[in-house]
């Protein structure tokens, strides 16, 4: 017998015993107030009758929420499984798919949320130097390798309140929250030196190390599209300047 059986013949037997007991009270308080005698015709009545009515109803009307409570839970369930797919849709809709990195709409969105803050913050673009000879020559496969590699540095290097995103092909925005721009040029100096610490052996001949050049520009409640633009010409400063550079307003010499 399956427990769902179990648990409605269960039910069934405490309501038809409550109904055979309700009926003799009753029928018996009738019968005495009434002078009526009670033979053994009423005991069986009492007895059987509730049985026989109850059993079919109670059956019915126990099924039916046992019926009820299944497809409340499967209908839980279903919620549930809709709300993590939504999640990881969300999360999918704003996050890059190899580094785990916020994507560029994500990345933006953040910027956007943070501008209208008081606080001031720091915006940061970080590229990954020499990339396209990396792919040419050890494969695109050494090169996703190489992106991860420096997405692992750039969120080692930040805080946990700073946000890190791949904006591009091997571009990635950083965004350092409340701190000042002398702060915001300390911390990309950290983080370009941090990718410069990257152990990195593509092969078995001596190749150079990862590196990457950073423009950065402070956001004080400006437009997003204007910081990341003076962002973008600090970081074309900073790869004229022979690249493995940090450079805001003016450029920073490399620290070896």
């Amino acid at each position: 017998m399956d427990p769902r059986t179990k648990r409605i013949l269960g039910r069934i037997s405490i309501f038809t015993a409550i109904a055979v007991a309700a009926t003799y009270v009753t029928s018996f308080s009738v019968r005495w107030a009434a002078g009526m005698p009670i033979d053994w015709l009423s005991w069986v009545e009492c007895l059987v009758i509730p049985i026989v009515v109850g059993t079919p109803i109670g059956w019915y009307v126990f099924s039916q929420g046992e019926d009820l409570q299944a497809a409340h839970a499967k209908l839980e369930r279903a919620h549930l499984d809709l709300n993590k797919a939504h999640e990881r849709l969300a999360f999918n809709a704003r996050h890059d798919h190899m580094t785990g990195l916020l994507n560029r709409e994500g990345f933006l969105h953040q910027l956007e949320q943070h501008r209208e803050r008081n606080d001031s913050h720091v915006v940061l673009i970080v590229d990954a130097d020499h990339f396209k000879r990396i792919n040419d020559s050890y494969g695109h496969p050494k090169g996703d390798e190489a992106l991860m590699k420096i997405a692992k540095a750039l969120q080692y290097a930040v805080r946990r309140k700073d946000f890190v995103g791949r904006i591009g092909g091997e571009e990635f925005g950083i965004l350092l929250v409340s701190v000042s721009l002398d702060e915001g040029m300390q911390m990309a100096d950290l983080i370009r030196r941090q990718v410069q610490c990257i152990p990195w052996h593509p092969d078995a001949s001596e190749a150079p190390g990862l590196t990457v050049s950073i423009g950065g520009a402070a956001m004080d409640r400006a437009k997003v599209a204007d910081v990341l633009r003076q962002a973008d010409r600090c970081l074309y400063e900073a790869k004229r300047l022979g690249r493995n550079r940090v450079a805001f307003d003016y450029s920073i010499p490399a620290v070896a």
